[in-house]
């Protein structure tokens, strides 16, 4: 049987900016995808109606394969019980959407909602760096930081679906404001956001170290956390300073999850993971001070492998454990 003949999902990774589509067979190999802009600014029906549609043309390319199943990744607070976005910061004034029952009788087949880090972390597992895995931990470093658990080979939600929200760990006490208004947590210092605003913020006690002038921009506002790891690539010294500090800030939040948790794997990913030769070494060095000895010395802290297809993977991935189909 060759993978177009196998049964086959639509995966959806829903996002404040873009809508990520894809079709995934039973071994979770991506036969093909599309993007498109959400529009969250035209309001909650008109996503929806843009969701429907790129569903609707990914099915048409396939009209006579095995289809199983739709499953989507969104951030933000999901009830697993219900399949609703409960809210999110990717949907402003989004509350208790029923998106998994809208799609679900919309295309009449099984859908399944999650979050986009748990959808991230199963796409991983089923054909991505965490292969044969049971007990895994990742990460996510983009615009927040994002997080997924899977224990004993389950996806771990914890009682109210809310679990694995580990970039609001607090890992410095009345540290920076948070969007969630605690102060000190991890996404306040080691997502792509705050490094662009710890980048600007050191920037006028380093006027030797002039990132605007390496990125060719005039503004603060257009300094990603990209640029800052090509200026870091170029040898800038305040760049790679402050993935330096990163890799600190994520080694004191994985030691705590390492302590309680004993995972085998911990894998990291989003935009802001490509700068992992800058950060990886400060951050091994602030586990092995934070963790207990043996599981810090036991375990894998690697770079995520499918990239921007791990939330839609992992999505189909959801509906085929669903189904019993995952080989």
């Amino acid at each position: 049987m060759t993978d177009q003949q196998l049964p086959y999902f639509i995966g959806v990774d829903l996002g404040g900016t873009n809508i990520h589509a894809g079709i995934v067979n039973s071994k979770g190999a991506v036969l093909d995808r599309k993007f498109i802009s959400t529009l969250v600014s035209q309001g909650e029906n008109r996503v929806i109606e843009r969701l429907c549609n790129v569903i609707q043309e990914l099915m048409e390319r396939y009209p006579s394969g095995d289809f199983q199943g739709i499953g989507i990744g969104a951030a933000g607070i999901i009830n697993i019980a219900e399949g609703e976005i409960v809210s999110s910061p990717n949907f402003p004034g989004w509350q208790n959407v029923p998106i998994r029952d809208i799609i679900c009788r919309r295309f009449s087949v099984p859908t399944v909602l999650d979050n986009d880090a748990n959808a991230a972390i199963i796409g991983e597992q089923w054909a991505g760096a965490g292969i044969g895995k049971r007990s895994l931990i990742g990460l996510t470093l983009g615009t927040g930081v994002g997080g997924g658990i899977i224990l004993d080979g389950q996806l771990w939600h914890g009682s109210e679906g809310m679990a694995g929200e580990i970039g609001h760990m607090t890992i410095v006490p009345d540290g920076r404001m948070c969007s969630c208004k605690n102060r000190g947590c991890l996404e306040s210092y080691a997502s792509a956001t705050a490094i662009v605003n710890r980048t600007i913020e050191s920037m006028p006690g380093h006027p030797e170290n002039n990132l605007f002038e390496m990125a060719d921009i005039e503004n603060p506002s257009e300094l990603t956390s990209e640029k800052i790891f090509q200026a870091a690539l170029a040898g800038n010294k305040l760049a790679k300073e402050i993935f330096r500090e990163t890799g600190t800030y994520l080694g004191l939040a994985i030691g705590s999850l390492i302590n309680i948790l004993n995972p085998e794997i911990l894998i990291i990913g989003g935009g802001a993971s490509q700068a992992w030769d800058f950060f990886y070494p400060a951050m091994m060095e602030e586990i092995r001070k934070r963790a207990l000895k043996e599981p810090a010395e036991r375990i894998m802290v690697v770079p995520a492998k499918l990239g921007n297809d791990a939330g839609l993977i992992g999505a189909c991935g959801l509906v085929a454990q669903s189904l019993g189909l995952t080989t």
